[in-house]
């Protein structure tokens, strides 16, 4: 898009208006300004920015003030969306709402007690804020297009922000997956978001290498084996843990990978689902797995022995 394009513009506009309304802050992100400045109050502690807005030891605080948050980063993604800025267009962005540094316009934030505290926002800081926000990274027309014929304003809001900051390099292959979804799902599914995050992942996980077109029902299996596989060791970690203390069984020579199983299993329903969406395809079916019983243990070091490769 081109810099003095009109949209540009009108988006620097939309900025700057949060930005002088104020940007929300939570208390424990004052909670941490005040134990890196030594002070007890918030309002204080912005004040003493505010007084030495150049001291490096401010910057990392100041970027986290200046930090958009997930509401807001919601807010702003329709008029993200319309503009559909470019690298160049991002950078004129950039240099339209750092002019608030210097004009007569002012950055606040907003506290949790509703009050508005002048904040201390130089050029770089502003210029910092708008490349969080991503403004080039818009998803692509397709995906867009579907959000909006099936999604309420808000769910696609919540989920163009979502494909905003996934971090995809998009491909053919990526937006025809990830379409496939949104058009099958239902919309109205309490974990649409979270079924789109861990898709974006699992893209992202997979890589883009030049030429290759990765095989869709392949790499699910794969990554459903993995998951699999961490789901047993959290399984043979809570069994373990039921018959003894962690100390003891260290003591015995057991060793346990760090695995979280309520996480393990939402991921493996994720997958399960995106599978079923997109390949008509669920569970075992995705590859052909059978079930193969294992036995009984009476301890925990019997299941260990059932369970191949979870020793050392």
């Amino acid at each position: 898009m081109l810099a003095d394009d009109g949209r540009t513009r009108e988006l620097a506009d939309e900025i700057r208006a949060v930005l002088s309304a104020g940007l929300a802050q939570d208390q424990a992100t004052l909670e941490t300004l005040c134990m890196a400045l030594g002070e007890t109050d918030g309002r204080a502690a912005l004040a003493l920015l505010a007084a030495e807005p150049e001291a490096s030891e401010h910057a990392a605080l100041l970027a986290l003030l200046l930090s958009p948050g997930p509401a807001l980063v919601r807010e702003l993604e329709p008029a993200l969306c319309r503009a559909d800025l470019d690298a160049a267009g991002a950078e004129s962005l950039a240099d339209l709402v750092s002019e608030l540094a210097a004009g007569p316009g002012r950055a606040f934030a907003l506290l949790p007690d509703g009050s508005r505290v002048e904040l201390a926002a130089s050029e770089p800081g502003l210029r910092a804020f708008v490349r969080r926000l991503r403004p080039e990274a818009t998803a692509p027309a397709e995906l867009r297009a579907i959000l909006a014929r099936r999604c309420p304003p808000a769910l696609a809001s919540e989920l163009g922000a979502l494909l905003r900051h996934c971090r995809l390099a998009w491909t053919p292959e990526r937006v025809f997956f990830l379409s496939t979804l949104l058009e099958r799902a239902e919309t109205d599914a309490d974990d649409l978001p979270g079924l789109m995050a861990w898709a974006a992942g699992f893209l992202e996980d997979l890589g883009a290498e030049p030429g290759r077109k990765p095989d869709l029902r392949r790499e699910l299996a794969a990554r459903r084996q993995a998951l699999l596989t961490q789901l047993r060791q959290a399984e043979f970690m809570e069994e373990a843990l039921a018959r003894g203390n962690y100390e003891t069984l260290m003591s015995q020579g057991l060793r346990f990978a760090h695995v979280h199983g309520p996480e393990v299993r939402a991921q493996l329903a994720f997958l399960e689902r995106a599978a079923r969406l997109a390949l008509g395809l669920a569970g075992e079916a995705l590859d052909g797995v059978s079930v193969r019983d294992l036995g009984q243990a009476e301890d925990a070091e019997g299941l260990l022995r059932l369970l191949p490769g979870l020793e050392g």
